[in-house]
């Protein structure tokens, strides 16, 4: 079985609590108008939260829910008019039975049109004929029409002086202030059309906020503006907020630190969102029992009765999400009524087994887990198809693909240990599996025998070392067919999330370094393959921008990188010495100690500095001659 990778119809991580405390909120009509935030990483389940908030009012006839998905619209359509057609629409789907209602749709509709007309007629009149853009007030509009205008007659063609002349009179002038009239206007109809519903609240649902780019992400929170303080309304809106403050720096960024510009942002979105609502990680426990109920969908149907049954003593347990519980084999057979199959179990077992360590390298996503054990199951699928699954083990496959994923350095020293033995097993590993054998060692002055070489250290490794307690022990099976399995280049695990991770990541990483800092948080959130991605992408984005003073692009993010992953340190070093010393400027001298540089890497930077000193790019030379100075 593969489990589909979007919002689920099943609340299998007792979201509903959530879900539950919102349609509460709002059950009070005196919190109207109300803007709430779901906010949580990708994959963290917003869009499952903003379902079971919408199902709790399919059979309210009062209530209207508008789902509203702004990166659909994304280069088709402006989104500030998308929302607002969108409303309107799902009003009328719901309300047109109501008499009168049609009439004040029919009149609301023509506000909106207005707006679309005049943006649209407005990139086509100025910036279509003239190259000028578009200045972004309607005000400031109104006065560019004036001028070009007046300059219509030198551009030698006649439909521009009548395209001008539609604009403005869609715009109106400054002196009768058509856009605050307009607005004022719009705010009207819009009132007037909620008490023709007859509806006790409208429920405006915005999901994907944070997927889009700045622009249409802040076009469309420009306009939840105007609907904001208008009676019975509530907006909740599913977005990291990460994402959402750095769309407001790019939209604003000429606002430096200096001047309050990251509380800015902080502030912009805070001022939109009245009530957030955070989804946190997945804890130990809860990964280990979301990890039982994926397995347990896999053997009952979904919508079956023994399943309902073991979902609702899961959520029995995560009502105590605090204490440890888990789904054993023995109570899935009990309220199943099922005998399991001896793989059937050792599925279980692996869940119990492999929960901190997926948790831990997942960060706790719920969609990263996910689509880890569907690349167990393709896996599996595929050593089916080609004949040889009978000599693969599942629990051994998937210890293997959690060492392949989330420590590829450590698979990779695994896999040539591996095959470099005749008979294909990691004896190496032996004494890292036996503990009692390692105390053995330590406690005596005896070197440790080259079969029994400590393979990995654990010590500076948490990871590693829960990773090596995972059942079962590796150091007398034969890895051969599962390396032979697991031998494609291209990762396997979570392409797709992995591109997206880094696709934020990439945004993120583009500023300076103030704004570059608090990007810290997000870069946590990558695994060590996906920031080893990222980093070959920076390192080519910073050689090919690299050419003078001026600090290429992603120099910053670059550093910001090295920081949260250590063991790229050197690699970004060897990248900036394979630049040309002509085009390095002092930029790549200064900001190491933000990373935070190992022994190894400090040394590294040592040797380059003392090299750049012989350069003969006197500035660069100069600069690192007083970098070396200082110490």
């Amino acid at each position: 079985m593969l489990w589909p990778d979007n919002e689920s119809k099943v609340d299998l991580l007792n979201y509903q609590s959530i879900s539950n405390a919102i349609v509460k909120l709002l059950s009070d009509q005196q919190r109207l108008p109300v803007s709430i935030g779901i906010h949580g990483d990708w994959g963290a389940g917003k869009s499952t939260v903003l379902s079971m908030i919408e199902n709790s009012y399919r059979e309210d006839e009062k209530t209207v829910c508008v789902r509203f998905n702004s990166w659909l619209y994304q280069g088709l359509e402006d989104a500030q008019t998308a929302l607002m057609q969108q409303i309107t629409t799902d009003l009328i789907k719901n309300r047109s039975a109501i008499e009168g209602f049609k009439e004040s749709a029919d009149s609301f509709l023509k506000r909106v049109d207005w707006f679309k007309t005049a943006k649209t007629v407005a990139n086509w009149g100025i910036t279509a004929f003239t190259g000028i853009p578009t200045p972004g007030t309607m005000q400031d509009l109104s006065t560019a029409i004036d001028t070009l205008t007046a300059k219509a007659g030198s551009l030698n063609q006649e439909d521009i002086t009548k395209e001008l002349a539609e604009l403005k009179g869609c715009i109106g002038s400054p002196k009768n202030k058509r856009v605050v009239t307009e607005i004022t206007e719009f705010r009207e109809e819009y009132e007037k059309l909620l008490k023709a519903a007859d509806i006790d609240r409208l429920v405006i649902l915005v999901d994907d906020l944070d997927r889009c780019l700045p622009d249409t992400a802040i076009a469309t929170m420009e306009a939840m503006k105007l609907f904001l303080f208008m009676p019975n309304t509530a907006f909740i809106v599913a977005a990291d907020e990460t994402m959402i403050e750095y769309s407001v720096r790019r939209h604003f960024p000429n606002l430096s630190e200096e001047v309050g510009g990251m509380a800015y942002t902080r502030n912009y979105l805070e001022k939109l969102i009245q009530i957030p609502f955070r989804i946190p990680a997945l804890n130990e426990n809860e990964t280990s029992i979301y990890l039982a109920l994926l397995i347990a969908e896999s053997l009952c149907r979904q919508d079956s009765n023994e399943f309902n049954r073991v979902l609702d003593h899961a959520r029995s347990i995560l009502k105590e999400p605090w204490a440890k519980g888990s789904i054993t084999i023995e109570q899935f057979e009990s309220l199943t009524e099922k005998s399991l199959l001896e793989e059937e179990k050792e599925l279980f077992f692996m869940a119990s087994q492999i929960a901190p360590a997926l948790n831990l390298g997942t960060k706790g996503n719920p969609r990263q887990i996910k689509r880890f054990l569907n690349a167990f199951m393709t896996r599996l699928l595929v050593a089916e198809s080609a004949g040889y699954k009978d000599a693969i083990k599942e629990n051994v496959l998937i210890k293997l693909m959690l060492l392949e994923r989330f420590n590829p350095n450590a698979y990779e020293i695994l896999r040539l240990d591996s095959l470099s033995n005749p008979e294909g097993k990691p004896h190496s590993l032996k004494a890292l599996e036996e503990p009692d054998s390692l105390e053995t060692q330590e406690g005596s002055n005896a070197a440790v025998p080259a079969t029994q070489k400590l393979l990995f250290d654990v010590e500076k490794d948490d990871w590693l070392g829960n990773w090596v307690k995972i059942e079962p022990a590796l150091s007398d099976i034969k890895l051969s067919p599962y390396f032979f399995l697991t031998r494609e280049k291209v990762k396997f695990i979570g392409l797709a999330q992995s591109s997206e991770l880094i696709e934020r990541a990439l945004k993120l990483l583009s500023g300076e370094a103030l704004v570059v800092a608090g990007a810290q948080s997000t870069v946590e959130q990558l695994s060590s393959d996906d920031a080893d991605k990222l980093m070959d992408l920076l390192i080519t984005k910073i050689q090919s921008t690299s050419g003078g003073f001026k600090v290429p692009e992603y120099y910053h993010g670059a550093i910001l990188l090295c920081k949260c992953f250590k063991d790229l340190q050197l690699k970004l070093l060897k990248g900036i010495t394979e630049i040309p010393e002509r085009k390095i400027g002092t930029w790549a001298v200064s900001g190491w100690e933000r990373a935070e540089l190992t022994e190894e890497a400090s040394k590294e930077l040592k040797e380059l500095l003392k090299d750049w000193c012989e350069s003969e790019n006197k500035t660069l030379a100069a600069t690192a001659k007083q970098r070396l100075k200082k110490g």
